[in-house]
């Protein structure tokens, strides 16, 4: 199989390592193509050393990265006032796709005809230059929302974007939500396309049937579990052990104007203000680094969420605590670990957001926290029952939540715990990835997800942490 991603190993965000755990875990004969720098890069396996295919023209990279996070991004997101278009950003933006499919389809004239996987709205044309050469069957996976409504005068450039996925046999999104819209979207502005909304498919004028599922991100559940487990010395970065003396409630994010750190931020101020007597005894810790640097929107939000940050510590600190301890380095799984079994709470508050995988490594991590998690992130569907939900980002709606939290009685947390685990569990990675085309060598076998629960009990999974 070619799998094409924009990213490759060792880069942040929790898809890249989830994507870098299924080549690492899958069977002989997957080729991993994505960009390092200006380079297009090939991998055959974990074993094998990287080719370089290809240089990119910079210009072509810059122009795609601003089309990516200054254009569809926000739009993907329904918040279309941060959204900036420029003609020559998609032309870069289509220029880097064909450039992807042309190298996958002249390495493949050599050899079979492979499946392709598809990773993310990065790369959403491919599959229409891939499927007018000699390319098999190709599957996409959308990582991030589409959006129940486009402004009209960026209809035809996401009615691109459509078409591009529609070159698929089957895409898939994170939950039925975004099914939904895509259909709806595909049904009101491409009419010359067919939808079934009984069978989720989408026939084109070509002919071509394209099928539209939904199927949540799993983890990879061993890695997790067993860095749950560890008490490595890498958790001596950053002096980590000093910066969680006193109880914490822990938020891990990119600070980026979708993940809802500002309105967070405003949160912790109100949870101070009407609950004097936290002051001193609980600590918030914000794993939080910058994103897209050199973007403006991205700089302004990272610039006004740090300078909340520095008031809110001025404002309740003392010579002992301060309220917010904001980490901006990146951090080991190790650390992550570390943090997410220890922490009280995990606050997880997206204005929105495609999926939000941290939720689920607190879920794996954690021996009895809570998790405060928004309705306007994926996984809240699948973990909904089993978390404090808020259904709007307002500082009294968090600072409740928080509150209530904090009150739960230890058996209280660890029932739901347990509940939280298990729906984690109960979608795996290799699943996931079986039905996108792919096979894992794995520990973590395809089985009925029923069948994994029942061999586990409450007392396993405690023992387990």
């Amino acid at each position: 199989m070619n799998i094409l991603s924009y990213r490759g190993p060792s880069t942040p965000g929790g898809v890249s390592a989830t994507l870098s755990r299924i080549i690492d875990q899958s069977a002989n004969g997957q080729q991993w193509w994505y960009l390092h720098g200006a380079q297009l890069r090939k991998k055959a396996g974990k074993l094998t050393s990287t080719e370089e295919v290809c240089q990119i023209p910079f210009k072509i990279i810059e122009g795609h990265y601003r089309y990516c996070n200054e254009f569809l991004w926000p739009l993907m997101h329904e918040l279309p006032q941060y959204a900036t278009f420029t003609e020559s950003d998609r032309s870069m933006y289509k220029q880097l796709n064909m450039s992807y499919a042309l190298n996958v389809l002249d390495v493949g004239q050599s050899g079979p005809r492979r499946k392709a996987f598809v990773n993310d709205y990065q790369l959403a044309l491919c599959p229409q230059f891939l499927s007018n050469g000699t390319q098999g069957a190709v599957n996409l996976f959308w990582h991030i929302p589409w959006p129940k409504t486009v402004q009209e005068n960026f209809l035809p450039y996401i009615a691109e974007i459509a078409k591009g996925l529609l070159s698929s046999d089957k895409v898939g999104f994170h939950i039925e939500e975004y099914v939904v819209n895509f259909l709806l979207f595909i049904d009101r502005h491409l009419k010359d396309c067919k939808v079934d909304f009984q069978s989720s498919e989408v026939t084109s004028p070509n002919g071509n049937v394209t099928q539209v599922v939904f199927h949540p991100l799993g983890l990879d559940s061993d890695f997790w579990l067993s860095k749950s487990r560890e008490e490595s010395s890498i958790c001596l970065d950053l002096n980590i052990r000093s910066i969680a003396k006193k109880p914490f409630v822990l938020s891990v994010d990119r600070a980026d104007y979708t993940k809802g750190i500002f309105q967070r931020l405003q949160a912790i101020d109100h949870f101070f203000s009407h609950n004097p007597d936290k002051i001193g005894k609980i600590t918030f810790i914000q794993v939080c680094q910058k994103t897209r640097a050199g973007l403006s929107a991205y700089d302004e939000y990272w610039n006004n969420c740090r300078f909340l940050y520095e008031s809110i510590n001025k404002r309740w600190q003392s010579p002992e605590w301060q309220p917010i301890v904001w980490i901006d380095t990146p951090v080991s799984p190790n650390v992550l670990a570390w943090l997410y079994k220890r922490a009280e709470v995990m606050l997880v508050s997206p204005v929105y957001d495609g999926l939000n995988l941290t939720a689920k490594e607190f879920a794996l991590c954690s021996k009895s926290g809570v998790l405060i998690l928004s309705a306007r992130a994926g996984a809240w569907n699948e973990l909904q029952e089993h978390v404090l939900t808020l259904r709007n980002l307002r500082p009294e709606t968090i600072s409740e939540q928080l509150c209530y939290a904090l009150s739960m009685s230890r058996e209280a947390r660890f029932n739901r715990m347990i509940a939280l685990k298990e729906a984690v569990l109960s979608n795996s990675l290799a699943n996931w990835w079986h039905n996108f085309g792919g096979t894992l060598k794995l520990s973590e076998k395809v089985v009925p997800l029923s069948v994994k629960i029942h061999h586990s009990t409450k007392r396993d999974l405690w023992l387990a942490r």
